[in-house]
Formats: C-alpha cells, structure tokens, sequence
C-alpha cells in the first residue's frame, strides 16, 4: 500500500527494476537519518535516475 513505511525498506541500489510504489531507503549523511523514497515511475536504477530525482521519486519520510 502506498505511504505506508516497512521496517524491511530495501536500500537504493543501481542496476535494480523499481516497480511503482516501490520503497527505498537513502542514508542522508549531513541529516544523520534515513530518508524513504517511493518510486512513482517503474524505471531500471541509474545513478542518474537515484532520489531525490523528482522524475522517479516522492519522498516520503524521515526513520
């Protein structure tokens, strides 16, 4: 279900199929936290394609 945050978010890789609403999991390094990210377009990862990329991604929350 979108929106919602699972304990098991994968963590953003390339060379990885991201279906819709897919769910990753970026570590931000100034913020010290992670940021969760859902996909909003199926796409094949790039690092061209990696959030916060507005084309691909939605962010979603802090953990």
């Amino acid at each position: 279900m979108p929106g919602l945050v699972s304990d098991a978010t994968r963590v953003w890789d390339a060379n990885v199929y991201w279906p819709m609403n897919a769910q990753c999991a970026v570590w931000d390094v100034k913020g010290k936290g992670v940021d969760v990210w859902e996909c909003i377009r199926p796409h094949q990862s790039t690092p061209q394609t990696q959030p916060p990329n507005s084309q691909y991604w939605r962010y979603v929350t802090r953990r």
